[in-house]
């Protein structure tokens, strides 16, 4: 069976979702459920979703860049590849109200939890302007405002999470992190002045 461009849109979320959640299950089961192993699964699934969102950010200019089936591929499923980091951030938030209700002394900060949820609101307009009725709706003008904004936004909220607070919070992962946003952005940026330089020359 061939499914519509909205079945693969709700697969490809529901699917994220379904992933997220059997592998906290699993891990929950296997060390138990506690304050530290609710932050790992909090971490684990916040990483996972960042390099979607990299991936995501970087499909366009990459495939300006160099041209070959993977980047072409990349780019074609850049839309389900951004729904999979909507499904697994769905998920996300649903271990962040599970902490709040088995953890006695956690308590959400109001001000992270404003910011939070301001993005959220984002990446669901995102994810909703994902379907062909809402794309049409909105229009081509408006739809890219809204992606571009929107994937600056959602960047920009979470680059500062990899930043530790100390040197002695340095941990691989982050600094893995970093560097891959560090790379997405030169790839950009070098995307961005190439594509310039010819209007340059022809003016």
């Amino acid at each position: 069976m061939v499914l519509t461009s909205n079945q693969r849109n709700w697969s490809v979320f529901f699917g994220a979702i379904a992933i997220t959640v059997i592998a906290a299950a699993i891990y929950f089961g296997s060390v138990g459920v506690n304050d530290d192993t609710i932050r790992v699964s909090l971490r684990l699934s916040a990483h996972a979703a960042f390099v979607l969102l990299l991936v995501v950010f970087v499909a366009r200019p990459l495939r300006q860049l160099v041209n070959s089936p993977l980047t072409l591929a990349l780019l074609r499923n850049r839309r389900l590849i951004g729904i999979a980091f909507a499904g697994i951030h769905t998920a996300h938030l649903g271990l962040i109200f599970y902490r709040d209700k088995m953890v006695d002394d956690f308590d959400l900060n109001i001000s992270e939890s404003l910011l939070g949820g301001a993005t959220y609101v984002v990446i669901y307009l995102m994810f909703i302007t994902s379907f062909d009725a809402t794309t049409r709706a909105l229009g081509p003008k408006n739809w890219r405002l809204l992606h571009k904004v929107g994937l600056y936004w959602i960047l920009l909220a979470f680059v500062p999470t990899l930043l530790p607070a100390s040197t002695d919070q340095v941990i691989a992962v982050n600094g893995f992190l970093i560097l891959l946003t560090a790379v997405a952005v030169t790839v950009r940026l070098t995307a961005f002045f190439a594509k310039r330089k010819p209007r340059a020359q022809r003016q």
